[in-house]
């Protein structure tokens, strides 16, 4: 049994410079656990001549400035939500990544003659969802699934092409959000988004499964094999993770018009957001499985950091030869079916203060104004 601690050295992300030492990602595209926070409102520097007009006016207007007043005293609260506002959105992005996995762990088991290898994900220490490793057999059942769906790459190419990175912009179409008004909102995306991010790279270290086109000649990705594990999907992860923070925050609104017809096409749009990435040919419809049940977790964790105290169930996953459906993720029996179930009793989480500003920030842009 190995043990994974809980994150407790990365001390706020400060070893990161702010995240703009990830700037060589290529914006995001392939690298996604950072989002729309790399260096968002970092004022970088100015050209020459404007850092070189400000050098000399500074120079020229200092005699003017000679023999102030002292200093205010007046200091910023200390450890205060309050001053949250007042801090650059990269810097508000490195607390909530802090906040959140310094909670997360996972303990590792290795294979025996009865059981399979598996990982156990926590949240402060209360086991959340249970990992077994599909097996090899499993994996080559699953790529003639894979093979199938490459019938609907040419329809679904340019979906698949503009998700590679987040794709908040399709959750924006269905729920009608602007930055103007929706700046705090499309925060929260971003911030589950990245919580959901780590956390599958987590598990996809420790169960180190290969992409469909390792074991299958007859898959041919249309887009590069990413360079990490294949089960569980990154992808399912962050957009069924965004889909359970946004319908407890369209309920919090309670000004959307037509705001069930919307949750449902969000549904929808998790599970295709999801299954491209099988058409693509670089994930299993297990791996689906996987991340909805992992970002449903990350979102339940994130809703408790936010002050909402959410039910969380330990939830163990032994995949069996089955394709990827929403109704089906929803439906116990379809689920027990698939391989999923889910224990009694549940648990919840402590809330932590820059995840509850964030959230009531967002909840306070009431859509529908």
């Amino acid at each position: 049994m190995a043990q994974y601690g809980g994150f407790g050295g990365f001390g706020g992300f400060g070893g990161f410079g702010g995240f703009g030492g990830f700037g060589g990602f290529g914006g995001g595209t392939n690298f996604t656990g950072l989002g729309s926070f790399l260096g968002a409102q970092d004022p970088g520097g100015y050209d020459a001549a404007t850092t070189h007009g400000l050098q000399t006016t500074a120079e020229g207007l200092r005699h003017l400035t000679e023999g102030g007043t002292t200093p205010t005293d007046k200091e910023l609260p200390f450890s205060d939500s309050a001053n949250l506002a007042g801090l650059a959105t990269w810097v508000r992005g490195s607390l909530y990544v802090s906040e959140y996995l310094s909670g997360i762990s996972a303990t590792t088991f290795a294979a025996t003659d009865d059981d399979p290898a598996k990982v156990i994900l926590a949240v402060d220490t209360e086991n959340s969802l249970t990992f077994a490793r599909p097996a090899s057999d499993l994996l080559r059942d699953q790529c003639t699934l894979v093979t199938e769906y490459a019938n609907l790459r040419a329809e679904r190419s340019a979906e698949i092409t503009s998700q590679l990175g987040f794709p908040t912009p399709y959750f924006a179409m269905i729920l009608g959000l602007h930055e103007a008004h929706h700046s705090k909102t499309f925060e929260l995306i971003t911030a589950t988004q990245v919580a959901a991010a780590h956390t599958a790279m987590i598990a996809k270290h420790h169960l180190a499964i290969r992409r469909p086109d390792q074991l299958d000649a007859r898959i041919m990705p249309m887009i590069p094999t990413p360079g990490h594990g294949s089960f569980p999907s990154a992808h399912a992860t962050e957009a069924y993770a965004v889909l359970t923070v946004l319908e407890a925050l369209i309920a919090d609104w309670g000004t959307l018009a037509e705001g069930a017809e919307r949750v449902a096409a969000m549904r929808g749009l998790a599970e295709r957001i999801a299954v491209n990435r099988t058409v693509a040919g670089v994930h299993y419809p297990i791996d689906s499985w996987a991340g909805a049940a992992l970002g449903r977790l990350v979102a339940q964790t994130v809703l408790n950091r936010a002050g909402k105290p959410t039910d969380i169930h330990h939830t163990l996953y032994v995949p069996t030869n089955v394709d990827f459906f929403d109704l089906d993720f929803r439906d116990d029996a379809a689920a027990t079916a698939a391989g999923m179930t889910v224990a009694n009793p549940s648990h919840t989480v402590a809330a932590k203060p820059a995840f509850t500003w964030l959230y009531g920030q967002a909840a306070a842009e009431l859509q529908g104004i």
